[in-house]
């Protein structure tokens, strides 16, 4: 689909190509100027460097996240529950 709209906006001078995304990097790929809706309003409009400048702080975070097996599990519960029961424990002898 990138190729198909980078032809028709580049080969046809006079076309008009509107997109929406959420990626950043696809717009900056495809369009010459992008805009920030927000609430179907236009809250900025400019080249990716002007939009960049305006509102790119922030972070990226990239979580890889992995399903313990039950043997991975069971430890660890073991030792939360063992730390569980001696702080209640302690609350009791209080």
């Amino acid at each position: 689909m990138w190729n198909i709209v980078s032809k028709i906006s580049t080969l046809r001078k006079k076309s008009a190509v509107i997109i929406t995304t959420h990626s950043m990097e696809e717009a900056e790929a495809l369009a010459t100027k992008m805009g920030i809706m927000v609430n179907g309003e236009f809250k900025c409009f400019g080249s990716s460097q002007h939009i960049k400048d305006k509102y790119g702080t922030g972070y990226e975070i990239e979580l890889k996240i992995k399903t313990l097996s039950e043997d991975e599990t069971n430890p660890i519960l073991a030792k939360y529950q063992a730390g569980q029961g001696d702080s209640n424990k302690d609350e009791n002898d209080k």
